[in-house]
């Protein structure tokens, strides 16, 4: 059996296996002129028929190498001519050596995608191959990148595929050299101010001659198992992150923290990683260490956001945590001004529900009325209030003082987080403000021993979900009056 009949039963059962794609579908092959693209395309050209497989090759000349770019280019014409396949060539610059590797990639990637939606075509084919799956677990592993980082290079991702996992490219140039198939060498593989290229002329060379001489072939079979654990967990994280998710769109994903928190750890990162897919369109660039730095801001006092790559933000922000691409989501939304009347008993605002009630007896011990919970003197408040959030030169009486104290500097000695701030209910009368919701009451409204009409005045969270007794008073010992 010759080596293309071996190779395309072979390949046939990766993809099956792996289910990468079906008759009929519509393929653009990413095509450099190095050995492994040049086999992809050449295997694929054989396929096509068999398979009824539209195929489109496109090259990117990066013009990194002077004549030699273009010579690599002027290679794939030939090919793809004598193939009888379509190509389409992009040209780009790339400028300075400042993330070379990561910037190629990214534009690379680029036009793929608008080529793909131009089109219509279904799929982007790469030709990554096993070793190059079993270099991708060292640096992803170096990265701290997790399970799905170390499971390397997956068979399927989203619109992308890796249909020659299952070749090494000893193999696919044996294929290429039996059918009398040149290719080009790019120069560049050698140097090894790329990490890659690091790994692949220093670290895997070191491990082969001092711990395994397969290692290659080992780490890329490791990667596959890894790779189905990867899956499974995946799996079962997105059918959470549904029940979960509050809200979803391009620019925004609202999580339920308090359901977040109760997920199983290995599931959490899956779940936050999708959160972040959704709002960057990036698979990439999402690793532990942005875990870790979320996982802090649950645990801080307030309102606090961590930014991601690709510019996206993580919100925490009361009972929610938001991921978001929209830099206003990090500043609270201003609010209007709502007006409370003295027969009022109820209010929904500023994310609290509110509850007023005059009393003419004063309830035992009140000196648990504090909070969310307050009691102030009646007959203190000059007729309705309206409820609002801060203002320049808002300033107040504080309980227990003398003089005035402006809100800034309460909030900063409370330590009240600058992004909390906004979101801080203030009630005022008209002549001055006489509490801070959650925080402390005006010293001009506290009640005394010649008191005789009280306002009690309780604050819920609406992400609290309420009791269905909050508003039945239990008559008995400890009664009060309502007026």
């Amino acid at each position: 059996m010759s080596l293309t009949n071996e190779y395309l039963k072979r390949l046939i059962g990766f993809m099956d296996q792996e289910k990468l794609l079906h008759k009929g579908e519509k393929l653009l092959l990413a095509v450099s002129g190095g050995a492994d693209s040049t086999a992809m395309l050449y295997l694929f050209s054989k396929l096509r028929f068999t398979l009824n497989l539209s195929l489109l090759a496109v090259h990117v000349n990066h013009q990194l190498r002077a004549q030699n770019s273009d010579l690599d280019e002027q290679f794939v014409q030939d090919i793809c001519m004598k193939l009888n396949i379509p190509l389409i060539i992009r040209k780009i610059e790339l400028g300075d050596d400042r993330n070379l590797e990561k910037r190629a990639r990214s534009m690379r990637f680029e036009i793929f995608d608008r080529i793909l939606k131009l089109y219509r075509f279904d799929y982007v084919l790469l030709a990554h191959h096993k070793w190059d799956l079993g270099e991708t677990v060292l640096i992803n592993l170096l990265r701290g990148a997790g399970l799905s980082g170390i499971a390397g290079i997956k068979p399927k991702q989203n619109d992308v595929l890796h249909p020659l996992l299952c070749f090494t490219p000893l193999e696919l140039k044996a294929l290429l050299k039996q059918e009398h198939i040149p290719w080009r060498e790019d120069e560049s593989n050698q140097e090894t101010k790329f990490l890659r290229n690091r790994i692949r002329h220093d670290l895997i060379p070191l491990l082969e001659a001092q711990y395994n001489p397969q290692i290659k072939d080992k780490l890329a079979e490791e990667a596959m198992i890894i790779n189905q654990a990867d899956q499974y967990i995946k799996e079962r994280a997105l059918r959470r992150y549904k029940k979960i998710c509050l809200d979803s769109t391009n620019q925004r994903v609202v999580l339920s923290l308090p359901d977040l928190m109760n997920v199983p750890e290995i599931e959490h990162y899956y779940i936050l990683k999708e959160a972040y897919r959704q709002v960057s369109g990036e698979l990439q660039d999402f690793f532990r260490a942005n875990l870790q730095e979320i996982n802090a801001i649950y645990l801080a006092q307030g309102s606090k956001y961590v930014s991601l790559p690709h510019g996206v933000f993580a919100i925490k922000r009361n009972q929610e945590l938001v991921f978001s691409v929209c830099p206003e989501d990090v500043k609270p939304t201003p609010v209007g001004v709502l007006q409370i009347d003295s027969d009022r008993s109820r209010a929904v605002h500023m994310n609290y529900r509110f509850w007023f009630k005059y009393l003419k007896v004063l309830p035992q011990e009140p000196e648990k009325y504090q909070g969310l919970r307050v009691i102030v003197d009646a007959d203190k408040i000059k007729g309705g209030f309206q409820i609002r959030s801060r203002q320049p030169g808002d300033r107040f009486i504080p309980l227990g003082m003398s003089g005035y104290k402006k809100l800034k500097d309460f909030f900063i000695d409370e330590k009240v987080a600058k992004y909390d701030r906004d979101l801080i209910p203030i009630f005022e009368d008209g002549e001055k403000i006489f509490w801070i919701c959650g925080h402390r009451i005006d010293e001009r409204v506290r009640y005394t021993k010649s008191s005789t009409r009280y306002l009690m005045i309780e604050a819920v969270s609406v992400f609290k979900k309420p009791h269905r007794a909050a508003n039945r008073i239990k008559r008995g010992n400890n009664e009060f009056d309502e007026l």
